[in-house]
């Protein structure tokens, strides 16, 4: 569930900013209105939630105020052009989990005081460009920038490792005065769901959110991190699961705003039972597979999982851009929507679920069936009610009417869209495939609506069409204005990867979007193969190792030679695709056999000609270094790394099963690399990359020699010589040898 910041929101705002200072910087640093700066409204309650019955009398009702909101908000925003030179303003949103570390025990435990951690950092003196935002279980939080990238230039990109890391700095530096408590980056918890999983801090909930924790007055405090704190252990009880009726997970780790729990209740609801999630489990030497199917293990082979806290119980990184106009966000859209999966694999750090070693690397198909909420009609392909994915799924179509997207490209499922709906759309004068978009969200029912929200002016507020965008969850989304009277624009938010372990692999990643945006912006490149493919990919994306080891579906023609450069040339954008299966090494780099020129070297192009410094520019390169080096094996990722550190445990028995211990040390493991900020090179480099470093150093210590031994010669070979002192045989990214010179004895002298 994403829960945006002023720039990222769909939902307009009403409290005023905390700081007026604050408010003003941000005013005149990116033009935004101050009235969308201060704490999130998103979150708002208007009395209470619907019961499932109650919805059903206001569906229609909610459906068609929702396209009138759409629908004034376009005519409003239909002609608002943003400046090249001042667009795609960006930032991130990057998930957390907060893990209580028992030290004397070796455990790390969740710990459920999300709400009162969030609230008291937003309120404390020490924030930084940091603001904390809710998400759905109450161990998680959201931290997205104060002020976002006013636009995608490397002087912002370069200093990226030095935003999350700073960001993790300062959170946890806050965390410290709580407890042994530490800011965890991982995709998937490993042990969300078995026994007694989860903390609770007692004192944390009679903090007060203006309370400041940083002050002379709590130096002293029960709060202090040196001090032990009565912690409410929280054993399974499952009669107390009212909302998720879960074997695994307890509702009172669900975040207690009524949203959340709600959400999780009107899915189960609507669906008719419980979500059913199956991930393959990973078949080690020692695996044991119960021979008959138990409530617990009712698929063999398979992982389950039965609530929606395994899903939007994971972590993501997602990133928000402005785009120029609505025509140039609908093209943002596609384009991007091409890359999700490649992306996806790239990012692939979540190899654990539910305390079991799983056979896939990546959390985005776990939460795509976490929150499908869809009746047993609508899961029957033989059913005319037939819905064809999860509200948490990969994009169904293309929504531009650029001449890059044909229409055999958008060759997914139909989507069962309101006919009044569309007519209404497109007589508005939106374009035939936006107003299919808008309409296939509202093909799916509102989830969450409050008693007193029900009436309200469409000509002011956009609540009803926020309802269904903010609970369809696709891999890009299209993100209209937040409000009537908004000065952000026309937005789209990428979504499909995992969050990274280190917060260099975060900015590496963050980096490659970034530049890719700019390319589509820039460069008149063209990404666009069928929605089908799109989803074969995202399901290779998923396969362990599938960096490495899948193909995916590319097209090899995205730009025509000395035309490229030219974002203004609209013909080559209808060229029909030449698709071929690439490695994603090949899709980066190219493939000359098939004509390919590959996306780095165009990003690379693309740098070379953007402002910037040379250290700059070997900066952002560098980013570009790991992601490269990921494809090509000479790097992990997250996921190579955690299974490899499972495996190497002496406290792995080879069964596919987590210990805590395993879980305690391996949080442990991620927690001080990022305390020393180690880069991701020297972290995940594998024994193939060792030992083709360590060639490179032998013939470079041996070109050196030989350079040197001239060198001595030519110059002042009577009265020096050459001393070899140790042999490059460290094992690390910097690896050397050391020579030194020495003055000759001459009996002359």
């Amino acid at each position: 569930v994403v829960f945006c910041f002023f720039f990222f929101s769909s939902r307009r705002r009403h409290t005023r900013c905390r700081e007026v200072s604050w408010a003003r910087r941000c005013v005149q640093e990116t033009g935004i209105n101050a009235e969308y700066m201060g704490q999130m409204g998103f979150l708002k309650t208007a009395g209470s939630p619907l019961t499932y019955e109650q919805l059903q009398k206001v569906i229609k009702h909610i459906k068609k105020h929702g396209i009138i909101q759409f629908i004034n908000l376009f005519q409003t925003f239909k002609n608002h052009v943003i400046p090249r030179s001042q667009a795609l303003k960006w930032g991130d949103e990057t998930e957390y989990h907060i893990v209580y570390m028992d030290h004397i025990a070796k455990q790390a435990k969740l710990l459920l005081n999300s709400k009162e951690i969030q609230e008291g950092f937003n309120a404390s003196a020490n924030t930084g460009n940091v603001s904390t935002q809710p998400e759905y279980g109450a161990w998680m939080i959201e931290a997205v920038p104060k002020v976002p990238f006013s636009h995608v230039k490397l002087s912002d990109v370069a200093l990226l490792d030095n935003h999350f890391s700073t960001r993790r700095k300062i959170i946890s530096e806050y965390l410290a005065t709580l407890g042994p408590i530490t800011l965890s980056s991982f995709a998937s918890y490993p042990l969300l769901g078995v026994n007694d999983y989860a903390k609770k801090i007692v004192e944390l909930e009679d903090i007060q959110p203006e309370n400041e924790l940083h002050n002379e007055e709590t130096k002293n405090s029960p709060m202090q991190a040196n001090e032990e704190h009565k912690t409410e252990p929280l054993p399974l009880n499952t009669s107390g699961n009212i909302y998720s009726k879960s074997l695994f997970t307890f509702d009172a780790a669900i975040n207690p705003h009524p949203r959340f729990p709600t959400l999780s209740k009107m899915i189960r609801t609507r669906r008719g039972e419980k979500v059913c999630i199956k991930v393959p489990l990973f078949m080690d030497s020692k695996t044991v597979i119960p021979s008959v199917p138990t409530p617990e293990d009712p698929f063999p082979g398979q992982i389950y999982m039965d609530s929606m806290a395994f899903g939007m119980g994971c972590c993501c990184l997602q990133l928000t851009f402005e785009a120029e106009s609505i025509k140039a966000a609908c093209r943002l859209h596609d384009q991007l929507l091409v890359l999700a999966p490649i992306l996806s694999a790239l990012s692939a750090s979540a190899p654990i679920f539910r305390g079991k070693l799983a056979d896939i690397d990546l959390r985005f198909n776990v939460i795509e069936q976490s929150v499908d909420d869809r009746t047993p009609e609508e899961r029957d392909p033989t059913n005319p009610k037939f819905v064809n994915k999860s509200r948490y799924s990969m994009n169904s179509h293309f929504i531009s009417n650029d001449p890059s997207v044909m229409p055999h490209h958008n060759d997914s499922v139909p989507l069962n869209v309101d006919p009044e709906l569309m007519n209404d759309l497109k007589v508005a004068g939106v374009e035939e495939r936006l107003a299919y978009h808008i309409a296939g969200l509202f093909a799916r029912d509102p989830l969450v609506v409050f008693e007193k929200a029900i009436d309200v002016d469409d000509a002011k507020v956009t609540s009803h069409f926020e309802n269904l965008q903010s609970t369809n969850w696709n891999a890009i989304r299209f993100k209209p204005p937040p409000s009537m009277d908004s000065e952000i624009g026309w937005r789209v938010e990428f979504r499909p990867m995992d969050i990274q372990l280190t917060d260099n692999e975060n900015a590496a990643l963050s980096a490659f979007v970034a530049l890719l945006v700019k390319l589509i912006t820039e460069y008149n490149v063209n990404f666009i193969i069928p929605i089908s493919l799109c989803d074969k990919n995202m399901e290779r994306a998923h396969k362990r190792d599938a960096v490495l080891n899948q193909k995916f579906f590319f097209r090899t023609n995205i730009i025509t030679e000395g035309e490229y450069k030219n974002n203004n040339a609209e013909g080559f954008h209808a060229e029909k695709e030449v698709i071929e299966e690439m490695t994603i090494l090949e899709i980066l780099v190219g493939k000359a056999s098939k004509g390919y020129k590959g996306i780095l070297p165009l990003v690379e192009e693309l740098i070379a000609e953007m402002p910037g410094t040379i250290e700059e520019k070997a900066k952002v390169s560098s980013y570009l270094q790991l992601l490269r080096g990921r494809a090509s094996g000479h790097f992990k990722t997250g996921a190579k790394y955690i299974r490899e550190f499972v495996h190497n445990h002496p406290d792995y028995k080879q069964d596919s099963i987590i210990t805590n211990e395993i879980a305690y040390d391996l949080m442990k493991n991620i927690e001080s690399h990022n305390a020393s900020n180690i880069q991701p090179v020297e972290m995940y480099m594998t024994h193939q990359a060792i030992n083709e470093e360590m060639q490179k150093i032998f013939l470079w210590g041996s070109e050196m020699i030989s350079c040197f031994s001239q060198l001595i010669n030519d110059i002042s070979g009577q009265f020096l010589s050459l001393i070899h002192i140790s042999e490059p045989t460290r094992p690390e990214r910097i690896s050397y040898a050391v020579f030194c010179l020495k003055k000759k004895k001459n009996k002359r002298l």
